[in-house]
């Protein structure tokens, strides 16, 4: 963006849910707005609104502070203002990232209610003394972490979660110098799975890559303990777990070398024993706890790894081959040039297996300059067409078919559109006629209760002959009200899923108008985000291409690969 062109001010906020009082959306707004206009003269027309509802504060996953970051990289922004601190951050550490994001891209921040404004010294000040406090908080509980994992690495014990494939966890119970009763865990083998594990290591130096073992233990029918197929992620994640490797000199050399922890126990007076037991090793303080991530590790140097109770399964000189075979074939795959413009990639499908397409780069340019690629089944991939043999089809057409089917169901006129206005605006006469229903039976089924309560009274005094047909009206009349709850409570359903529909269609118009317009200008992950909003699914047999619309589909032909391998 040039220098020259408008810089606005971003006024942030947020409210974890809708409450219809308190520091609402709009009051915080409108006291932000009010500020800028008296203090920085500004008028309407120099500010942004960014505003998120529903989403809390301890952490930055959050759409409209997302878009405000991003029109900050963009120089779009020159000053964030918002009513209070912890409207765009509750987490001191978070916040402290945003500081240095807005300090990096020369962004002034002012909370209203709190005088922080690093337009003025004072308030420059005042965060850096929020980001000292931060790394102190960071650095203390960091140590106090590591003390902890020492300590434990002491044990050799299990410390629960997830048990490795090859391992079950075995509780045991001990009795200390004061005769109380401690438990900790170990890990017992589970003989099928460790012959798994020691299949895993024998293939995997036998074809010297993880694309031929995964192949392998597919088409040999060979899974995980949940029955699913081995992916490249979950091999690498066994590959490079200590758990499984046998203790020994060599191993001890290795990580250290690597620049982990190693704890010797002092009051061993002869590794040589322990080395003879053949346990295998525990690695501790390896997990990076990160929300919304699954299995995220530290830095090798963080770990800390002691000898466990249980016994290992590698040796030293296959787990070390293995892992440095996985560490140079990730440094060829580093050093090769990457591209991926492909913007159905983990959305369009193969519809003989079901399995997800991906985009594979290709040598040849096409005539826009792009890079040529394919999109081509994973599962045919894998199993080098064994368990499935779907054409591949040119990536940069099928990309274009579905924009263009994009762009012509969220055209002013479409049927689509007229639809989706539809639902938005409710449908009111629709809506009344259910709630005239709703009013009536809600009527009927208070009458039919009197008239029960009515006849249940006068079952005391009436003449005893004609008490059975008393019963009978009683009993027609409450098998009347079970039909009209039953009704009342599917109307109720319905009205409720009427008004979620309503919202959802809002929400739906206003990101079409809002980013279809633009929508050559979005980036890779706003364009699948687009998609995956109006289209439920795309699929491809190789020969036909099935958009799958919100409420309808659609069948084009699929665009051939021009030359690809795989339609030879």
């Amino acid at each position: 963006m040039e220098n020259n062109e408008k810089k606005y001010y971003g006024v942030y906020a947020r409210k974890s849910k809708f409450t219809g009082k308190g520091e609402s959306i709009d009051n915080q707004i409108e006291y932000c707005k009010n500020t800028l206009i008296t203090k920085f003269n500004a008028k309407d027309e120099d500010i942004k609104i960014y505003s998120d509802e529903g989403f809390t504060g301890y952490n930055t996953n959050r759409p409209q502070l997302q878009k405000l970051m991003t029109d900050i990289k963009k120089n779009k922004i020159q000053c964030v203002i918002v009513y209070r601190l912890d409207r765009i951050s509750r987490n001191v550490a978070d916040f402290c990232n945003l500081k240095n994001e807005l300090l990096q891209y020369d962004v002034k921040f002012i909370s209203v209610t709190e005088n922080f404004d690093t337009s003025t010294p004072m308030g420059v000040a005042m965060l850096m003394i929020s980001s000292v406090f931060a790394q102190l908080e960071r650095d203390t509980i960091a140590e106090r972490i590591r003390d902890n994992m020492y300590e434990l690495a002491k044990t050799g014990r299990w410390l629960g979660g997830n048990t490795p494939l090859g391992y079950k966890s075995q509780k045991i119970e001990t009795i200390d110098i004061d005769g109380k009763k401690r438990s900790l865990y170990k890990l017992d083998v589970i003989p099928e799975e460790a012959e798994t594990i020691k299949l895993l290591w024998t293939k995997m130096l036998e074809l010297k890559g993880l694309s031929k073992l995964e192949t392998y233990l597919l088409n040999n029918g060979i899974k995980t303990r949940n029955g699913n197929n081995f992916s490249r992620f979950s091999l690498v994640t066994i590959f490079k777990n200590p758990v499984y490797v046998i203790a020994d000199e060599k191993i001890n050399n290795f990580f250290e070398e690597k620049g982990a922890t190693i704890y010797h126990n002092s009051n061993e007076q002869n590794k040589k024993n322990i080395y003879d037991k053949k346990l295998g090793l525990i690695a501790y303080n390896k997990r990076l706890e990160i929300t919304g991530k699954a299995k995220s590790f530290k830095d090798i140097n963080e770990w800390i790894i002691a000898v466990g109770k249980h016994n290992g399964l590698i040796t030293s000189d296959q787990f070390i081959s293995v892992w440095n075979l996985i560490t140079n074939n990730q440094n060829k795959r580093l050093r090769a040039p990457q591209q991926n413009t492909s913007i159905l990639s983990g959305i369009i499908k193969c519809k003989h297996c079901g399995s997800y397409m991906r985009p594979r780069l290709r040598n040849s340019i096409a005539s826009n300059g792009e890079r040529n690629f394919s999109y081509l089944c994973e599962l045919k991939d894998k199993s080098r067409k064994k368990q499935c043999q779907c054409k591949n089809i040119n990536g940069i057409e099928t990309d274009k078919l579905v924009i263009q089917k994009l762009k012509e169901i969220t055209s002013p006129k479409s049927e689509f559109m007229k639809r989706l206005e539809d639902l938005a605006s409710g449908r009111e006469k629709e809506s009344t006629k259910k709630q005239t229903e709703l009013q009536t039976l809600n009527a009927t089924f208070t009458k039919n209760k009197m008239k029960i309560e009515t006849l249940i009274d006068r079952m005391a005094i009436i003449d005893p002959e004609i008490i059975n047909e008393v019963a009978l009206q009683i009993k027609d009349l409450k098998s009347k009200n079970n039909e009209i709850e039953k009704r009342i409570a599917e109307m109720n359903k319905e009205i409720d899923a009427e008004i979620d529909q309503k919202q959802m269609a809002k929400i739906a118009l206003d990101m079409i108008k809002n980013y279809m317009e633009s929508f050559d200008t979005l980036d890779i992950v706003e364009k699948r985000l687009m998609i995956k909003m109006l289209i439920s699914s795309v699929e491809s047999d190789g020969e036909n291409l099935y958009i799958n619309l919100i409420g309808s589909s659609s069948k084009q032909k699929c665009p051939q690969c021009d030359g690809s391998r795989s339609n030879t």
